[in-house]
């Protein structure tokens, strides 16, 4: 049997782990109050407000990417749930600042965003972030590549060591 480690190169491997790890981070993050990415599949990350730009600490990226890598398969578990109520691979956008935004949903699927958006939270207040700061930071990595390289890093570094 050929390992997946035999198959691919260590550097491909690497840059292919870092684009899922963006993917997710984008995908994933937010999903709070403020400034809130949608809880939908979409590749695209839509906020509700605005944040202003300030230095990020190499704790707060730290802090920032354990949020992430906790919220991510708790954003995944509650898209497919909902997905599976609705029928449907269309799900509105759920910002969790804006309750209007999943009231359309059946009670089931209402119900699985709003402890989706308490979670969360959760999560973030427990990595040692605000929602506000953790929101944004999410906005500057939209336009810092220097953040989002720092994010990206501190994320592969965690999912490495959790691998050890």
């Amino acid at each position: 049997m050929i390992s997946y480690r035999h198959t691919v190169s260590g550097h491909r491997l690497r840059r292919m782990l870092s684009r899922s790890l963006v993917i997710a981070t984008l995908s994933g993050i937010g999903v709070i109050s403020g400034l809130i990415p949608n809880l939908a599949e979409s590749r695209q990350v839509e906020f509700s407000s605005v944040a202003y730009a300030q230095a990020v600490s190499n704790a707060e990226v730290t802090n920032y990417a354990r949020s992430v890598l906790v919220m991510e398969p708790v954003r995944q578990t509650a898209f497919n749930e909902i997905k599976r109520i609705i029928s449907s691979d269309n799900i509105p956008p759920i910002v969790c600042n804006q309750p209007r935004s999943f009231s359309s949903l059946p009670t089931e699927a209402r119900n699985i965003a709003v402890e989706f958006c308490k979670r969360s939270r959760q999560i973030v207040e427990s990595n040692g972030l605000t929602i506000n700061r953790f929101n944004a930071i999410t906005v500057n990595l939209q336009s810092d590549a220097q953040l989002e390289r720092r994010v990206k890093n501190e994320l592969l570094r965690l999912q490495n060591a959790s691998a050890n």
